[in-house]
C-alpha cells in the first residue's frame, strides 16, 4: 500500500492519495490538482478514482478537475444527491482498487450527507487499517452540526449515532480527517493531523458521551460563527464546480479604467500588508492581507456576484491569490490594478487612509475617556482575554452590526495582529465611518507591553 497525506494551508485541509499495484485513489481533493498528479507520478500509479467523503462546505473540491484530467471515476455518497457524473455509493457499499477495499459508511451529522471511507489492505487481512473520516470525526473534535439553519438539533442527534458506528472499528484503525487545527468545520481541532480510533475513544470529548442530551449541549455551546461561503461551496460541490481552466482570464486594469468602472458591480480586494493599506488604498476596497487567512475571510465577506479587481503587493502574488479565491468559490476575478496603488496615486485619483495608533496610545485614550473600541477577534479569543472597555465584534460581523455605532464618532479596532482589524476597518470605511483607527499589534502587543487582559468573558 502506498499512502500520502497532502495539506492545503489557509484551509487547514487534508487530502490523500492511496494506492496499490498500478492504481491509486485521491480522497477529498482540493480544487488545484497538480499535487495529486505529482504524487501519483511519484508512486508510479494512475489515478483510477476520486472519493468524496461529503459535500465540503469550506472549499471547492477538485473532483471534477481530476476526472476531466485523468478520466478517474468519482465516488460520492448516494445521500449527497450530487448533480455531476459519478458512482453514488450506498451505505456499506464497497469498491476495490488494487489490493485495497474501500467501504462507505453513512455518518450524517456534520452535514446531512457526511460519510466515511473504511479501507482494508487485503494483503494484510480482513480488518480495516484506516478510515478517512472526512469531517465526521476530527482529531480531538467532531464536525460541527450547525451549518444548516434550524437543523442543528437534528444533525447533532444524527452525529451521536454516527459516532457510535465509528466506535465499532478496531482501536488500531488509523484516523485520517479532512481538516486540522485552524478549520472552522469544528470547534477545537488538534494540531495533529492523524490519530487512531483507540486514541480518539480515550481522549476525544465527543466520544466520551453516553447521554444524547448532554452530548448535544456540550457540542452546540460555544460554536464559532459559520462563514458565509460555507453554504455556497456546499452547493457548488453538489452541482460540480466549473473547471479552473475554463474561468475567465484575469487581465491588468490601469488606474483610469478601474476608476471608470466605479458604477459597475465591482469589489476591489487589496491583499497587501495591513500597514500598506493603512497608508493609501482605493476608496471602498476590502483589506484582506495575503499574510492573513485570505481564503476564509475573502469567502466570508466578499459578495460572489461582484466582479473582483485585485490590488496586489507584487504582480508575482497573482497566481497564489487567484488560487486562494478559487478555493472558496470566488471565481469572478476580472483583473488586477496594474502598477498597484502607486499607479493609482500617480494618476491623481482619490485615496483613502486608515489611522493607526500604538497600544500605548490606546491605553492612554482609555484612561482619559471612553472611546469606542471594537475587538475583532473570534468569540473564543475574546473570552480567553480582552482589553477592559472594549466591545466584541468579530470582523465579519461588522457588516451587520455597524448600525449600533455612530458614523461621526471615532472608532478604534483591534485583533491580535492587525490583519483582521484592518479588514474590519475597511468594512467600516465602506459604511461611511469618518474616523477609523487600527490599533497596531492588537492584544498581542498589549500583552507584550505588560498591560493586563481581563478573562471574565463579559461582552460589554
Amino acid at each position: 500500500m502506498y499512502f500520502a497525506q497532502l495539506y492545503t494551508p489557509g484551509l487547514a485541509h487534508c487530502s490523500y492519495v492511496i494506492g496499490s499495484g498500478t492504481e491509486c485513489v485521491v480522497v477529498d481533493p482540493a480544487r488545484y490538482i497538480e499535487q495529486y498528479l505529482d504524487q501519483a507520478k511519484e508512486f508510479n500509479m494512475e489515478i483510477a478514482a476520486v472519493f468524496e467523503t461529503h459535500l465540503h462546505a469550506d472549499f471547492v473540491s477538485g473532483h471534477m478537475e481530476l476526472a476531466e484530467k485523468t478520466g478517474a471515476k468519482i465516488y460520492a455518497p448516494k445521500i449527497a444527491n450530487c448533480g455531476f457524473p459519478h458512482h453514488a455509493l450506498a451505505d456499506e457499499e464497497e469498491f476495490t482498487v488494487g489490493n485495497l477495499r474501500f467501504k462507505l459508511l453513512e455518518t450524517p451529522g456534520h452535514t446531512p450527507d457526511c460519510s466515511v471511507c473504511v479501507v482494508t489492505d487485503l494483503e494484510r487481512g480482513d480488518e480495516p487499517v484506516l478510515v478517512f473520516t472526512g469531517d465526521t470525526l476530527l482529531v480531538g473534535d467532531v464536525g460541527r452540526p450547525d451549518l444548516f439553519p434550524n437543523r442543528e438539533e437534528e444533525l447533532a442527534e444524527k452525529l451521536f449515532s454516527s459516532l457510535g458506528r465509528l466506535k465499532q472499528l478496531p482501536d488500531h484503525t488509523e484516523v485520517y480527517p479532512a481538516h486540522g487545527m485552524g478549520s472552522l468545520c469544528g470547534r477545537a481541532l488538534s494540531a495533529k493531523l492523524w490519530s487512531t480510533i483507540g486514541t480518539e475513544r480515550r481522549h476525544n470529548y465527543a466520544l466520551q458521551h453516553t447521554d444524547l442530551e448532554l452530548f448535544k449541549k456540550d457540542l452546540l455551546e460555544g460554536m464559532p460563527a459559520a462563514p458565509d461561503h460555507f453554504a455556497r461551496c456546499t452547493e457548488i460541490n453538489r452541482q460540480g464546480p466549473d473547471l479552473v481552466g475554463e474561468l475567465a482570464e484575469v487581465r491588468p486594469y490601469d488606474a483610469a479604467e478601474l476608476s471608470g468602472a466605479e458604477n459597475e458591480s465591482i469589489a476591489v480586494l487589496d491583499t497587501r500588508a495591513f500597514h500598506s493599506f493603512a497608508a493609501a488604498h482605493v476608496p471602498n476596497s476590502y483589506s484582506i492581507s495575503k499574510y492573513s487567512n485570505l481564503p476564509t475571510f475573502a469567502g466570508w465577506v466578499i459578495p460572489p456576484e461582484d466582479k473582483l479587481i485585485l490590488v496586489l503587493e507584487n504582480k508575482s502574488d497573482l497566481e497564489t491569490v487567484k488560487k486562494n479565491l478559487h478555493y472558496v468559490g470566488l471565481d469572478n476575478i476580472a483583473g488586477y490594478l496594474e502598477g498597484s496603488i502607486e499607479e493609482w496615486i500617480k494618476a491623481g485619483l482619490p485615496v483613502n487612509t486608515i489611522e493607526t495608533i500604538s497600544v500605548h496610545r490606546l491605553r492612554d485614550w482609555l484612561s482619559e475617556e471612553s472611546p469606542l473600541v471594537l475587538d475583532n477577534r473570534a468569540a473564543g479569543e475574546w473570552e480567553n482575554g480582552h482589553i477592559e472597555g472594549t466591545i466584541h465584534a468579530a470582523a465579519p460581523d461588522v457588516r451587520d452590526r455597524y448600525p449600533e455605532w455612530e458614523t461621526e464618532k471615532p472608532v478604534a479596532v483591534l485583533c491580535n495582529t492587525s490583519n483582521r482589524s484592518m479588514t474590519a476597518a475597511s468594512l467600516l470605511k465602506q459604511r461611511n465611518f469618518k474616523r477609523v483607527i487600527n490599533v497596531l499589534g492588537g492584544t498581542t502587543a498589549w500583552a507584550a507591553a505588560g498591560y493586563s487582559l481581563q478573562t471574565d468573558g463579559d461582552k460589554k
